[in-house]
């Protein structure tokens, strides 16, 4: 992969996933159905787990790769949890979860991701 590409894939991630608050604060609106919460915590349905899936052993195993791997499960996890929480209609416990563990884990990813990411805007 050049590192063009490398870039882009993972400036897609951040935007992809940082878009996940929205649509859970737009659940605690609306509601949120099994559906949410299933795809909320599926790392490898959306484009940027399936993009990881798909890269090579020797990748995936550099640190940058390994720790952007692990973050992008856990964020996975921690959205999955809050979108339950919705579902259950536990609001007040889906937004202390938002604004908390989500934003740590949600940090954590686009760190990870960064990190990863500036070599390869060289």
């Amino acid at each position: 992969m050049t590192d063009p590409a490398l870039y882009q894939s993972l400036t897609q991630a951040i935007g992809a996933h940082g878009a996940w608050k929205f649509r859970l604060r737009a659940a605690i609106r609306k509601g949120a159905d099994e559906a949410l919460v299933t795809q909320a915590g599926d790392h490898h349905g959306c484009a940027f787990g399936c993009w990881l899936d798909g890269l090579p052993d020797d990748v995936r195993l550099r640190q940058e790769a390994s720790e952007t791997i692990v973050r992008h499960a856990e964020f996975h996890r921690v959205a999955s949890r809050a979108a339950q929480l919705i579902k259950q209609g536990r609001i007040d416990a889906a937004q202390d979860m938002l604004e908390v563990e989500f934003t740590a884990a949600s940090q954590a990813l686009t760190a990870a991701v960064s990190r990863w990411r500036m070599p390869a805007s060289r």
